[in-house]
């Protein structure tokens, strides 16, 4: 019995050495960071796939509405080229002055585009220059004198030609000895009218979207009336 009892107290200590030895005791401290290792190999990129085949056109869209009608422009203004005076012929012409008819010198110059429309609706408006003017556009009429005469120069819009004279304004009836300028170059310009007016009304044309009266078209300059109309000077 004896013997049992210190095999058991044995086997008591041996059991309590063991749970005394698996005891874990406390986390030691973190031990140093270790080198960083070899890069690794690059990978290889991938191929891009092919590309598709193109999709069928789309249908054609609806139509969109129309803008509105924008203002009468200036793309059938007509000019002439410079033209160099002469000849001179000499004329009876009706209405000058207070005169029902009386004595002149024209010039007349081809027109097609006068057309009847053009006479009735337009603004046609005549320029000359010359050494006396410094070779600068003046606008017809114009006076000048000759020795102590008084010569008017002015123009007459007509069915497909343009009328150029000269007279003397203080006697119609007096036959024009004098012959022209020497060296006197003309043009004209057309301005089809844009207006609708009334029967008594002035002509009038609508040049980038404002309406211009005939007077106060002849009232600009031709350096004013060029760069309005953007005509070559």
């Amino acid at each position: 019995m004896r013997k049992f009892n210190l095999l058991s107290l044995f086997a008591l200590a041996i059991t309590f050495l063991a749970v005394s030895c698996t005891k874990e005791g406390p986390e030691g401290p973190a031990g140093a960071t270790g080198a960083q290792g070899p890069t690794g190999a690059a990978g290889t990129n991938g191929t891009n796939g092919a590309t598709g085949a193109t999709g069928p056109q789309g249908p054609v869209g609806p139509v969109g509405p129309a803008g509105p009608q924008g203002a009468a422009g200036t793309a059938n203004v007509i000019y002439s080229a410079w033209v160099n005076e002469g000849p001179w012929a000499d004329t009876v012409m009706n209405s000058l002055g207070n005169s029902p008819a009386g004595n002149a010198k024209r010039m007349i110059v081809a027109a097609p585009s006068l057309s009847q429309a053009v006479l009735d609706q337009g603004v046609v408006i005549g320029y000359y220059r010359w050494s006396l003017s410094g070779n600068n556009p003046v606008t017809l009429p114009s006076n000048f004198v000759t020795g102590t005469t008084i010569v008017e120069l002015g123009y007459r819009a007509a069915l497909n030609k343009l009328v150029y004279f000269f007279w003397i304004p203080a006697n119609s009836t007096t036959p024009v000895s004098f012959t022209g300028l020497g060296s006197a170059q003309f043009r004209y310009v057309i301005i089809p009218g844009g207006v609708a007016g009334g029967r008594t009304a002035e002509k009038a044309a609508q040049i980038k979207g404002q309406i211009y009266t005939e007077s106060q078209l002849r009232a600009m300059s031709y350096a004013q009336l060029c760069s309005l109309l953007n005509i070559q000077q």
